[in-house]
């Protein structure tokens, strides 16, 4: 059965799952046609001063808008650009537009528009006035490529924005079934008795507390190519209340973000599965909702993991690293991976030490690193490697058991955490963490990213992946 057919087998309520509708359509045409045409420009005049800056002409009843791109110097302009003009048909609502690129980057530009497009809607009860389509003259292929990844990335962003009374650890196993089943992926969820039964005392542990206990899910491309697989390991805590160790009333409000590690996983899955990329990738999910009840885990508790390192409790709101370092395990217990990336909103001291610009990565392979930065740094989803010395894992030690899941202070806790995760990564296996914390999310929105999720990752990471076949 292909995706057109199973698809039939949804209701219309849960195809939007997976077809994430935009504020507007931008479709590829031959020419350009619309009550409104956008000209981009990089040129500057005495009425195009400043990036952004639009002048709007009338010509023989047609509407016509030239927009500045700002200077060469002017970082990420064309995705800026494509932002600010989706902006303005959400503001505007033409009943047809039509987009010049002039001398843009189209594909850069074309992403700007998609995710620009993009905005979180679902619950809202007043229905505001829909723009009509936008036209973009470009080839047809690239057009095709760029709007799978974004559409893949909206889909990150959309999941990810849904709230903990909608995606939770058992729900998200079952979109995951359907996500397989329509992408042609192979899928296995592990609930938690058989993770109990394995051993996965870290993931078990910090689920407890919530009536809906934690799950591992492992999605498997096989792509065009046989090998071993890359593995890419996502948190998804779908609600972090701290458990015991209970945040704050301000620090919980975007704690549903929590899981937005997984959801770049997947977004990451179905864009592979879509562009056919030659490289298998399996993407092992990490789920639970850290709950406090009378049967969650507590601060002392020592609990024993997947690898049979025994852990000391010491903060319940250090639990990413508890769920990773399980999804870490199995993947390298059962999946034989070329390699590994995880991804998790991890710490706040990650955005303390880079804020929303970059992502804090560690990585054990010079190589590895090399190609994920490159590619950070040409899809503007761009890292910073943090250091990994030895040193950082003394303050993990403890009297009790082979380690504690915190060291209790506030100095490198992006680092202390990446060396918690690193001692549970075989020697010799090319490994990578993302500490996505600052990026994920953006409650102010930019350029082209409405305010919440940011689905980081997914574009970054398909750049990687194609960069290896």
């Amino acid at each position: 059965m292909d995706i057109s057919q199973y698809r039939k087998m949804f209701t219309e309520k849960s195809a939007e799952i997976f077809d994430i509708a935009n504020a507007f359509e931008i479709l590829h045409a031959e020419k350009l046609e619309g009550e409104v045409i956008f000209h981009v420009t990089d040129e500057k005049t005495s009425l195009l001063k400043k990036a952004g800056d639009m002048v709007v002409r009338e010509n023989n009843g047609q509407t016509e808008i030239d927009i500045y791109t700002g200077g060469e110097k002017e970082r990420d302009r064309w995705r800026k650009t494509g932002g600010r003009i989706a902006s303005w048909m959400k503001s505007h609502c033409p009943e047809s537009a039509a987009l010049d690129c002039g001398p843009a980057n189209r594909r850069e530009l074309l992403v700007g528009l998609f995710l620009g497009a993009y905005e979180f809607s679902k619950y809202k009860e007043a229905k505001k006035e829909v723009s009509g389509p936008l036209s973009v003259v470009m080839d047809k292929a690239d057009f095709d490529e760029v709007k799978i990844i974004c559409d893949a990335q909206n889909m990150a962003r959309e999941w990810a924005h849904e709230p903990a009374s909608v995606i939770n650890p058992w729900t998200l196993s079952d979109r995951a079934r359907s996500f397989a089943m329509v992408y042609g992926l192979e899928c296995t969820v592990i609930d938690d008795e058989q993770l109990k039964k394995m051993g996965a005392g870290a993931i078990v542990a910090v689920g407890q507390g919530s009536r809906t206990p934690s799950r591992m899910i492992i999605l498997q491309y096989p792509g065009t190519k046989s090998g071993k697989p890359v593995v890419l390991v996502g948190k998804a805590i779908t609600f972090d209340s701290g458990g015991l160790s209970l945040k704050t009333t301000q620090g919980m409000p975007t704690m549903k973000y929590d899981k937005s590690g997984a959801m770049a996983v997947l977004g990451i899955l179905r864009a592979a599965a879509m562009l056919k990329l030659e490289t298998p990738v399996t993407g092992v999910i990490c789920a639970a909702e850290n709950m406090p009840d009378g049967g969650a885990y507590r601060p002392d508790d020592i609990i024993r993991s997947l690898s049979g390192k025994t852990i000391e409790i010491r903060s319940t709101d250090a639990e990413g690293r508890l769920v990773l370092a399980d999804g870490l395990t199995y993947a390298q217990q059962n999946l034989d991976p070329r390699c590994i990336i995880d991804y998790a909103t991890l710490t706040g001291a990650c955005v303390v030490a880079l804020g929303g610009t970059r992502a804090g990565c560690i990585c054990t392979d010079d190589a590895m690193f090399s190609g994920l930065f490159a590619s950070g740094e040409k899809t503007q989803e761009r890292i910073w490697r943090l250091p990994s010395d030895e040193d950082y894992f003394n303050a993990l030690k403890s009297p009790d058991a082979d380690l504690k899941n915190s060291s209790g202070g506030r100095e490198a806790g992006a680092c202390v955490a990446g060396m918690f995760l690193k001692t549970f990564i075989n020697e010799g296996m090319p490994w990578a963490h993302l500490d996505i914390a600052g990026t994920a999310y953006n409650m102010d929105g930019s350029a082209y990213f409405v305010p919440g999720s940011t689905g980081f990752g997914v574009r970054l990471t398909i750049d990687w992946l194609k960069s290896l076949q």
